[in-house]
């Protein structure tokens, strides 16, 4: 099939399917998340089903996609899918949590084995008689109750007794997220945020007997994602039979020389919608939870700078440094009208708002840069995004990104909007209306 027919085939395909359901890429009757997708929870999750059919209709389009990448991972949504429709996957995260679960969730895949090694790891922290606290960070005290502090401790001990790194990640996944329900930050926020000291105080939990109940829950999305994988005959003695490579990267940094062999077929991806300390704050999400993880199980590279404050992790990705943020934009506006009006409209306002958008964007397109180095001539990329509002204006990043994108060669072959049915957010905050649409913006890498 030729690239214009291909491009053709696209088009036709997504609106035939928003002309016969105009609220279609809602999935509002259908976004349950099942086996690997329900390991844990993780901030703004994609939509499974979604994703699913993305790949699906691209695949149709063109036959030859085998490898998939996702230059922002998150909690790993899109390799999943991908690992189910029989591809190879390549992902990059700057958040080391998100490549935990990711790494996690890619397997090997020994359910039995699994299965022998959680009731050992429940015996270990049963027999745990040591009373020492086994991590110690700045205003652990504030975080954690003393009893919590106790119990983690155990749990920590005893996972760092398993010998096999895979089952030690899955083990870490349940630890992660028993931190998430046992600490002293609120769970009705991403952001880090203390409860009152009452309730704190009157607070009736036991991390032991929720992290039994994380680690069930892990082993039953676990034995549902093998058999899924086992039924499609996409494993061989318990390993995912096509590549799938996780990288604990910054998307900015410089790619060396393009190799064919490692190129990708197809983008499938929801970047950032704005820096992360006013939009979502992945980095603090994660920081008490890294607390407890042993790093060097997710990457050698990875050590306890990652969590210097509660707010380095997010400082490290787009946008997070405001330093010279204006100046640096100032070519990168000529290349997007929208970026240039939207600076413009925000002159008006306090010079932080447009700082921060600035910033924001000027990481974004050095990010594109080394994006477009791993994708292949004319490989597809599939962009799902939000346009938020700063100081009640519209962030036009749908437009923005195109612009970009344009620039650096690619073409724009189509692009709809869904809505987000469920928000976690409220429909409107202090200051503005939140979120309640997303778009979907079909490109395609410019040819040599």
């Amino acid at each position: 099939m030729s690239i214009l027919t291909a491009d053709e085939t696209i088009k036709l395909r997504l609106e035939t399917l928003v002309k016969e359901d105009p609220d279609y890429w809602a999935f509002s009757g259908d976004s349950t998340r099942e086996h690997a997708h329900a390991f844990v929870q993780y901030p703004a999750m994609m939509v499974p089903q979604m994703q699913a059919k993305l790949i699906s209709i691209m695949k149709e389009a063109v036959p030859s996609i085998e490898k998939i990448y996702d230059p922002y991972l998150g909690s790993g949504t899109i390799m999943t899918e991908s690992m189910l429709q029989g591809l190879s996957f390549m992902g990059d995260d700057i958040n080391p949590l998100a490549v935990l679960i990711s790494q996690a969730k890619s397997g090997p895949f020994f359910p039995e084995i699994f299965n022998t090694k959680i009731v050992q790891l429940i015996n270990a922290i049963d027999g745990d008689s040591d009373d020492h606290i086994e991590i110690n960070f700045v205003n652990r005290d504030k975080w954690f109750r003393g009893d919590v502090t106790f119990d983690l401790s155990k749990i920590r001990r005893s996972i760092l007794m398993e010998p096999s790194a895979w089952c030690r990640k899955l083990f870490w996944l349940a630890l992660a997220e028993t931190v998430r329900l046992t600490s002293n930050s609120r769970t009705s926020t991403y952001k880090l945020h203390i409860r009152q000291e009452s309730e704190i105080n009157d607070r009736n939990i036991s991390p032991i007997t929720i992290f039994n109940e994380t680690l069930e829950n892990i082993r039953q999305k676990f034995d549902a994602l093998t058999t899924i994988l086992l039924e499609k005959g996409l494993l061989k003695e318990g390993y995912y039979q096509r590549k799938v490579y996780i990288k604990l990267q910054d998307t900015r940094i410089e790619t060396p020389e393009r190799v064919e062999n490692d190129l990708c077929d197809l983008l499938l991806t929801s970047p950032p919608y704005g820096d992360n300390a006013t939009t979502v704050p992945y980095g603090q999400f994660s920081y008490l939870p890294l607390q407890w993880i042993d790093l060097k199980d997710i990457n050698q590279s990875c050590d306890n700078s990652f969590l210097d404050t509660t707010h380095e992790i997010d400082k490290r990705s787009l946008g997070g440094i405001k330093a010279k943020a204006l100046n640096d934009v100032s070519e990168l506006r000529k290349d997007s009208p929208s970026l240039n009006n939207i600076l413009k409209d925000l002159e008006s306002d306090p010079k932080k708002r447009a700082i921060k958008v600035a910033a924001f964007y000027r990481d974004f397109n050095d990010s594109l840069d080394q994006i477009l180095k791993r994708m292949k001539d004319n490989a597809y990329m599939v962009w799902t995004v939000g346009n938020r509002r700063v100081a009640n204006k519209l962030i036009p990043m749908d437009d923005i990104l195109s612009e970009l994108l344009i620039k650096k060669g690619a073409i724009e072959v189509t692009r709809f909007q869904r809505r987000i049915p469920t928000k976690r957010n409220a429909v409107k905050n202090d200051t503005a209306p939140t979120m309640s649409a997303e778009t979907v913006l079909i490109m395609r890498r410019g040819g040599q």
